[in-house]
């Protein structure tokens, strides 16, 4: 049976979805993994564990020459890993190597390729301690994941205590960029490159973000009803395209950020190669809308073999919506309310409740529930949101 390796970091990756698809077409799956205990582990075939911070690629490949592993593919959902997947793939020659995805890999590459296209006129620096721009977010260059480390600085004196609290955690070693707070509404779009050309398939307007802890919150729903935000996206997904022309994009599924104010700045806040967060609802509302199961979608790309027929303009109706919750405090979540409860709910269509859920750290966002719904309006999406809240009912237990 044909090998596909399954990269993973920390037990992230959307490793059960991916090795579901890859056994739905008789394929391999091969985790390999930072995690010797690695709880996905056994759901694949082998578990090559590897140091992704302190190895390097020779000692991997060797470790798959050993194990008998001649790999067809690479699956990796990872941000942190976009390197570790060029690499790999390069090495053995399969889909997603060579040079034109590197851009990816790096907040700062992507600001200074942004900028020479001139594409953008944000603010960065990849030495904060330099910034004399503020407000300014700090945030990891290379590693994304739930806004882990990611930071408002106001001054010059909460910069530096920032830093100095990175460095008392053991995170001080972490390469970090320092960008411009870009003041407006946010949102993200999702869908898949072809051929060096974009195409947008849902665009989804944060409308209870927390600005000021930068993370997601309350109701986000596609298509955005802010006029602002209409205008920002198509604008973006303009930027974004000329971006993946430029760079010759291939079989890439990316998920970005943006913001756009009222006076018509626009702005991109991050970009990954990889689908928006499962938690959100991103994959069940394009799958509703179009039919379209992003997983395969990512599967099929990794195999160098997604060629849809017409993917079309983006859809608008019906409105999709997601309320997420998170935990605010250390502890572990328990649930009173079930998901069958919530599912029974008027215009809910899928529910992700992690009950039981462990909060270890407070640096990064902490969803333990995310559901989807459909409405006819804006306001009915909100009664519907404010329902699911009002009905919802846990604890935290020390």
């Amino acid at each position: 049976m044909k090998s596909v390796l399954v990269l993973s970091w920390i037990a992230i990756g959307n490793v059960p979805a991916a090795v579901a698809e890859l056994r739905a077409r008789d394929l391999r799956p091969v985790l390999v993994s930072n995690l010797p205990d690695d709880p996905n582990a056994g759901l694949c075939d082998d578990h090559i564990v590897f140091d992704w911070d302190g190895e390097e690629l020779s000692a991997l490949t060797a470790r798959v020459t050993e194990r008998g592993i001649e790999p067809i593919a690479v699956v990796s959902m990872v941000e942190k890993l976009v390197e570790w997947s060029i690499a790999l793939t390069t090495h053995y020659g399969l889909p997603g190597g060579g040079t034109s995805r590197a851009v990816l890999a790096s907040k700062t590459l992507v600001r200074e390729r942004m900028r020479a296209l001139g594409l953008s006129e944000l603010k960065y620096s990849d030495d904060p301690r330099s910034v004399d721009f503020f407000p300014a977010i700090i945030k990891p260059t290379r590693e994304s994941a739930a806004s882990y480390l990611v930071k408002r600085v106001d001054d010059r004196e909460e910069l530096l205590a920032y830093l100095k609290e990175l460095e008392e955690s053991g995170a001080g070693d972490v390469e970090l960029i320092a960008e411009e707070f870009v003041a407006g509404t946010e949102y993200s779009v999702d869908g898949p490159v072809l051929n060096g050309r974009f195409h947008p398939l849902l665009a989804v307007e944060k409308a209870d973000y927390d600005y000021a802890k930068n993370h997601d919150a309350g109701l986000s729903f596609h298509p955005p009803q802010q006029s602002h935000v209409r205008d920002g996206v198509r604008a973006l997904c303009e930027s974004i395209n000329t971006l993946c022309a430029d760079q010759g994009l291939d079989q890439v599924w990316l998920h970005f950020e943006g913001r756009s104010s009222q006076d018509g700045r626009t702005e991109l806040i991050e970009i990954n190669p990889r689908p928006g967060g499962f938690h959100t609802g991103i994959p069940a509302s394009i799958q509703s809308l179009y039919g379209i199961d992003v997983i395969a979608t990512v599967v099929s790309m990794a195999l160098g073999e997604y060629a849809p027929q017409d993917l079309g303009p983006m859809l608008e109706q019906p409105i999709f919506g997601n309320v997420e919750l998170e935990a605010e405090e250390l502890g572990t979540v328990v649930a009173v309310t079930t998901e069958e409860d919530l599912l029974a709910l008027p215009g809910v269509i899928s529910v992700r409740l992690f009950d039981g859920y462990r909060v270890t750290q407070l640096n990064k966002e902490n969803f333990f529930l995310s559901l989807t719904m459909t409405a006819d309006s804006l306001e009915q999406m909100r009664e519907q949101a404010a329902t699911v809240l009002g009905t919802f009912e846990y604890s935290l237990r020390p």
